[in-house]
């Protein structure tokens, strides 16, 4: 049964930001889509809105944040880059959780044991929980996970590619649900990345089941980059909402670390975004649900040999 007080509640939180709400398909949207709500039993509906609208929500101040969730493997630089996201944490005085994780021996295994802390931490939270990855720093308050009614909120490039650094997991039964999938996708499938599991788990649990996605914009992260870059958006971009100032630094320190979490110094075959087949890229950017998504369908077959 779907919950519609739980859906009104939804919509006006970006309607309180002058965000506009439409159902699905039914008329270009002006700006990019900011949001969508599943609804199995009547129609989708997407919110949309501009640049400098969807800035004046970002930072909006609000009160209750919720749980910040991360977890490093044991004995590897993560864990002092653990150490740096904790010290951020602090600055900004939130609540946080960062549990300690054996290693697999293999960095696409690890990163999978991120649904599990989240399944844990987020059944032992009262309040809905983010999750944070280890190798990254909070910058600034990341006000629109704070009193945030969705069931998920994530970025999600070109409509289709989620990005798993910086997720918001809301407390109902629907994110319960999306969680138990991708923590199961996430045990089955050790050699696919989590984040294209977590789509997956998305998609499945959006086909029977009422869910609302906030899609945050990309401009919360800031990536490594000449520090004058940093200088100039400072000066010519930020003050006046011609692009969104970053909240996460992420330090995308897999670049570097990967060789030394994996164990066999061989290469070894893992399936990563990249690797998601245009035919589900595009029923995930039309909302369109009626496709039989599992690793089979929505991967691109390689030759075993190939990386």
């Amino acid at each position: 049964m779907v919950d519609r007080t739980h859906i009104s509640r939804t919509k006006e939180f970006l309607s309180a930001a002058g965000i506009g709400w439409a159902k699905a398909g039914t008329r270009a949207q002006q700006g990019r889509t900011i949001a969508h709500i599943r609804d199995p039993d009547r129609y989708d509906e997407i919110a949309t809105g501009s640049l400098a609208t969807e800035i004046e929500f970002l930072e909006t101040p609000r009160k209750t944040p919720p749980l910040f969730v991360s977890c490093y493997t044991e004995d590897t630089p993560y864990e002092a880059l653990a150490g740096e996201l904790c010290r951020s944490l602090d600055r900004h005085g939130l609540p946080h959780r960062i549990d300690p994780v054996r290693s697999r021996g293999n960095w696409v295994a690890n990163v999978n044991l991120k649904a599990e802390t989240i399944m844990r931490a987020w059944n032992e939270s009262s309040c809905p929980i983010c999750w944070i990855d280890a190798d990254a720093e909070l910058l600034r308050l990341p006000y629109a996970v704070f009193d945030n009614p969705f069931d998920i909120a994530i970025v999600r490039r070109q409509g289709w590619s989620d990005l798993s650094f910086f997720v918001y997991f809301g407390k109902s039964d629907a994110t319960g649900k999306l969680i138990e999938v991708w923590r199961s996708l996430c045990r089955d499938n050790p050699d696919v990345w989590d984040q294209v599991l977590l789509t997956l788990a998305w998609y499945r649990t959006a086909r029977s089941t009422a869910l609302t996605s906030l899609w945050l914009h990309d401009g919360i992260f800031r990536f490594p980059r000449p520090r004058i870059r940093d200088w100039r958006d400072r000066i010519f971009y930020y003050p006046f909402k011609r692009k969104v100032r970053p909240s996460v630094a992420q330090k995308q320190a897999s670049r570097h670390l990967k060789a030394f979490v994996n164990v066999a110094k061989e290469e070894t075959v893992e399936f990563g975004s990249h690797d998601i087949n245009a035919g589900f890229r595009e029923m995930l950017h039309q909302y369109d649900f009626t496709f039989d998504a599992c690793r089979n369908t929505i991967l691109t077959p390689r030759d075993s040999g190939a990386q």
